[in-house]
């Protein structure tokens, strides 16, 4: 007998489990015959299971956005390289200057702006489409322009509503027109991506300085024609003024150069000379025409991290720009914030 009730326990023990196994519904669902502590223990499981499902959703959608976004720049990248080869895209004629100059009344005679078939393919998919941005190895995007600086911050190249958002220029910049009349300095806004896309790659300015020596130059053709730019400063600055006592170099609104008051040619080269990480030799006058590109960075929160290029003058190529004058900057003009928390100063030159 006693090796028959050994022999039975096991199934006994099963069929005690069974009993005891809940449903879903017995487990989760709240019912009138739940005591207190069952009530809450069940109505907990239930908001930690909607929380769950909530947070993979968007991630999910994070992720998933985060792959249409590069798969679309991918996409436009071949869009438009496919466009350029089957077309020329120059660099624009200089005005012609009246046959008697001494004649006020005389306006100079002007060539008709021509859009290129590259810039056409571009505007069928997005008519604020204003210019396509490139440096070999860091970075490919497509540019658009709208009537404010929010919009394409959470709005893609064929204008869905996405956080990744689309590189754009600042909307008070002449971004298209005969190259005397652009804004002296074009100024463009894109997030820093950490897959890489868009300004995700610019980071490497701020702390690899070999990088310059790499990836020196800024290809940006706009409408009309092909501009190439030259970097000389890469800097991070403060957006709130409390982050240095009071002040903030607002570089985003020296955007057409004034003769006289705070956004001067003279105050716009001083300090995007003193803040730079590395100092390039390359050389700069008020003549000269710039590219700045604007992207968050994490250094402390709100920053960013700002790229200067100034364009190549007619005559000027990239073979004939002198790179060998570069060197590391041990003395670049942070906002107050860096040395609270890095210690050292400033040091005025």
């Amino acid at each position: 007998m006693a090796i028959a009730d050994e022999v039975r326990k096991p199934q006994h023990f099963k069929e005690t489990a069974k009993k005891k196994k809940k449903s879903f519904r017995e487990a989760f669902i709240p019912s009138k015959n739940d005591s207190s502590k069952e009530l809450f223990s069940k109505v907990f499981s239930l908001f930690s299971l909607l929380v769950l499902v909530v947070c993979i959703g968007i991630l999910g959608v994070y992720f998933y956005h985060q792959f249409e976004a590069k798969q679309n720049n991918e996409d436009i990248r071949v869009i438009y390289n496919n466009a350029v080869q089957d077309s020329v895209v120059t660099t624009q004629p200089a005005p012609q200057q009246p046959a008697n100059p001494e004649e006020e009344t005389q306006e100079i005679v002007r060539q008709p702006l021509v859009v290129s078939s590259a810039a056409e393919e571009m505007l069928a998919i997005n008519p604020n489409y204003a210019g396509y941005l490139y440096i070999p190895d860091v970075m490919s995007e497509a540019v658009v322009k709208y009537t404010d600086n929010d919009y394409y911050l959470n709005h893609n190249i064929y204008d869905q509503k996405r956080s990744c958002g689309t590189v754009f220029a600042d909307f008070r910049n002449t971004v298209n027109d005969y190259s005397d009349r652009m804004s002296d300095n074009i100024i463009l806004y894109g997030h820093n991506q950490k897959d890489g896309t868009m300004f995700g790659n610019m980071d490497y300015y701020k702390w690899d300085y070999k990088y310059w020596l790499k990836n020196p130059f800024i290809y940006f053709d706009n409408l009309y024609e092909s501009g190439t730019y030259v970097i000389i400063s890469s800097f991070v600055i403060n957006t709130e003024p409390e982050h240095d006592n009071g002040n903030v170099f607002d570089y985003n609104n020296f955007i057409n150069f004034k003769s006289e008051g705070p956004y001067t040619y003279e105050n716009f080269i001083k300090e995007i000379t003193d803040r730079s990480h590395f100092i390039t030799g390359i050389d700069v006058n008020e003549e000269d025409k710039f590219l700045t590109l604007s992207t968050c960075t994490y250094e402390w929160e709100p920053a960013r991290h700002v790229i200067v290029a100034r364009r190549l003058r007619p005559g000027e190529t990239t073979d004939s720009i002198d790179t060998t004058n570069f060197s590391v900057n041990s003395n670049p003009k942070w906002p107050a914030i860096y040395y609270k928390y890095n210690g050292g100063s400033y040091v005025e030159q």
